[in-house]
């Protein structure tokens, strides 16, 4: 970049010519586009600083919301660190004739202790051939989301014994056993035990 200086002022003695006049405007006008140019270059240099900054801003904030959002996640995943339970599943024995692995029944069930939640129940059922071993299959649908239950009753031995088999939303990944007691009409059915992660 070059600047040019004016030319010099003519003194108050000498004869002022157009074409001095003329040149000392040019110079000024020059000098005054050049000072325009700069400050222009200044602002877009303070603008792009600004959007800069705010990019990053955005960047870090929307990174924060982010880990906020599967921190909060995962605590709720992970939330059950494992315990005693107790399940307490009501109404799911509608159709006493279902031997298949069909649909046995819909009720409610109430979990406490290591796992809270209430909701929906589905049963289905399995009779083995010789009827001495049943497997019910109980499906929960909670507020954190669901847990399937497995139950296999041996009637010869005298023995309920239940496992998780499956849970999703806050259940996912989520192990347990226990002993299962029911009822004399068969109507409730009770899963004590322990779940861990």
């Amino acid at each position: 970049m070059t600047v040019t200086a004016p030319p010099r002022p003519p003194r108050s003695s000498d004869p002022v010519d157009r074409q001095e006049v003329e040149a000392l405007v040019e110079a000024l006008i020059e000098e005054a586009r050049q000072r325009a140019r700069r400050r222009r270059r200044i602002r877009m240099a303070a603008v792009a600083c600004v959007v800069l900054v705010g990019a990053t801003l955005f960047a870090v904030f929307e990174r924060t919301a982010e880990s906020q959002n599967s921190s909060r996640a995962l605590t709720a995943r992970s939330g059950i660190a494992g315990g005693k339970v107790k399940v307490v599943i009501a109404g799911t024995n509608d159709k006493y004739d279902v031997r298949g692995g069909s649909l046995a029944g819909t009720g409610t069930f109430q979990a406490s202790g290591a796992v809270t939640d209430t909701g929906k129940a589905l049963a289905y059922r399995t009779v083995g051939s010789q009827g001495s071993l049943i497997t019910l299959r109980y499906l929960t649908k909670g507020k954190k989301g669901t847990i399937t239950y497995l139950v296999k009753i041996d009637t010869k031995a005298g023995t309920s014994r239940w496992t998780i088999a499956s849970g999703s939303g806050a259940y996912k990944g989520l192990h347990g056993k226990g002993s299962e007691t029911e009822n004399a009409a068969y109507t409730v059915s009770v899963l004590r035990g322990t779940v861990s992660r």
